[in-house]
């Protein structure tokens, strides 16, 4: 039986179950209420009316209020930790530039290292040409990342599944130091099926030994946050990262962005009373996802060799909101659980990349700012005039826009649409619409030619850029 001065130490002290703590407090408030009524009377204390005697219960309450805060956990807004990940295993020139860009503009780098895929429940690794030359050069901080494709077990501490895993971990540690390359730490990517995380304790026990003292990070999912093995699986790490963005697997109601703000948010908290250091993991990217007529899913196309789904697959694209996620690193940045230490943004912007953020994107959102949203309509030449539209903004989103141009005088002898385009007319103005129901994909800094006019004679025009098909009187 717990003495008075234990139930005292349980109830104050951060951290710990928080069940445990709360049946503490509980206890202590009863004993307060019971000291305090065998507590005699001040008989120095004079009060003019009844109004102003002290409640002896107002006290308990004021006790269990201060006990109760107590168990909330901490708001932290220190500066926001926030770095990229790199998922490409081959390093293109590309790849390195987009690399050294990271090291001005963000904390660190993780870069995937090794990628075990299988054959059956065979393992075999696919290792990442890393340029250790370009690593080396930067100044932040750099891990790197060991993936592991899905895998539903068996998992055991000897097995060719077990040793491969702990065998590449200790490679990519080993190259680093060949190479004198300083590591962070490295992170354990592993999408496990939440009922397997007993078995998963198995790896991670293995890799924490194997690579000791290096840090060890693992990334887990918000599915992990409610099973009974999650404390302990993070436990055996320093680290973990929770990627709050997915593809559905099942069967679709509309939901068209990788990640929801409102859910992550809740996931966030939830995290946080763990107790335990963690980042957050956000998307950049965008893809297409095929879904068979039952809702499920087929497979996934990004940059890269799209799979070829068969007839009837339902085709959903799936994107970033740059503007929901800036809101949310704005909030984090200014209020979150102590525990969430950073960001990590799947992926690095790299040029060749088509489903992807560029840096006037990724830079906004990081910042907390909401993109500049800036498509202008310019003209080149008198009479045939060309159209073209430019992004000058900051902004990379699909827009179903329209270019309406207008004129006072002059009669319209001849006009085209370019590719992707379509033209109406009507009297004293064009319309010119993106043709496509994906919207206009128009990076910062790009432009696009959409068509020309050629009129009776010289005219001054004015042009005007929407995201909707006004309609003709």
């Amino acid at each position: 039986m717990p003495t008075e001065d234990q139930e005292e130490k349980r109830a104050l002290t951060p951290g710990g179950n928080r069940k445990k703590r709360i049946l503490a407090i509980n206890v202590l408030i009863r004993r307060k209420k019971a000291d305090l009524a065998h507590d005699p009377p001040d008989e120095h204390l004079h009060w003019s009316d009844d109004s102003q005697m002290p409640r002896r219960n107002s006290i308990a309450v004021l006790f269990a209020c201060a006990l109760l805060a107590s168990c909330r956990p901490q708001s932290s807004d220190k500066p926001l930790f926030q770095r990229g990940y790199l998922w490409q295993r081959d390093w293109t020139p590309a790849v390195a530039a987009a690399v050294t860009d990271a090291d001005r503009q963000m904390d660190g780098v993780v870069a995937l290292g090794t990628e075990i895929q299988w054959n059956s429940v065979k393992p075999y690794p696919v290792r990442a040409n890393l340029s250790w030359e370009t690593l080396k050069r930067l100044k932040k901080a750099v891990a790197l990342a060991l993936r592991i494709d899905p895998y539903s077990g068996p998992f055991a501490e000897h097995d060719l599944a077990a040793s491969t895993i702990v065998n590449e971990a200790t490679r990519l540690i080993q190259e680093a130091q060949a190479h004198q390359l300083e590591l962070s730490e490295l992170q354990l990517d592993f999408d496990c099926p939440q009922k397997k995380l007993e078995g998963y304790k198995i790896w991670v026990h293995l890799v924490r030994a194997a690579i000791r003292p290096l840090k060890l990070v693992l990334t887990t999912l918000p599915t992990w946050l409610d099973e009974p093995d999650f404390p302990d699986l993070i436990g055996q790490s320093d680290e973990y990262v929770l990627q709050v963005h997915s593809i559905p697997t099942g069967h679709q109601t509309g939901r068209e962005v990788l990640c929801d703000p409102a859910r992550a948010r809740t996931w966030v908290i939830k995290a946080g009373r763990l107790g335990r250091p963690f980042e957050v993991a956000l998307p950049t990217y965008r893809c297409t996802a095929g879904y068979d007529p039952f809702g499920k899913l087929l497979g996934v196309a990004m940059d890269g060799v799209a799979p070829l789904f068969p007839p009837g697959t339902r085709l959903l694209e799936f994107d970033s909101d740059a503007d929901a996620l800036a809101r949310l690193v704005n909030d984090w940045r200014a209020a979150r659980p102590e525990q969430l230490k950073g960001l990590i943004w799947y992926r690095l912007p790299v040029s060749t990349d088509r489903q992807n953020w560029c840096w006037p994107t990724m830079i906004a959102v990081t910042e907390g700012r909401i993109p500049v949203h800036r498509l202008e309509v310019s003209r080149q030449g008198d009479n045939p005039v060309d159209l073209s539209m430019a992004n000058n903004g900051e902004a990379d989103v699909p827009v179903n826009c329209t270019v309406t141009v207008t004129w006072k005088k002059g009669i319209l002898i001849a006009s085209d649409a370019l590719p992707g385009w379509k033209l109406r007319a009507a009297p004293g103005r064009v319309f010119f619409s993106w043709n496509s129901s994906h919207g206009l994909r128009l990076p910062p800094g790009s432009k696009i030619d959409i068509g020309w006019l050629r009129y009776d004679r010289n005219l001054p025009l004015t042009l005007q850029v929407s995201e909707s098909w006004p309609a003709i009187q």
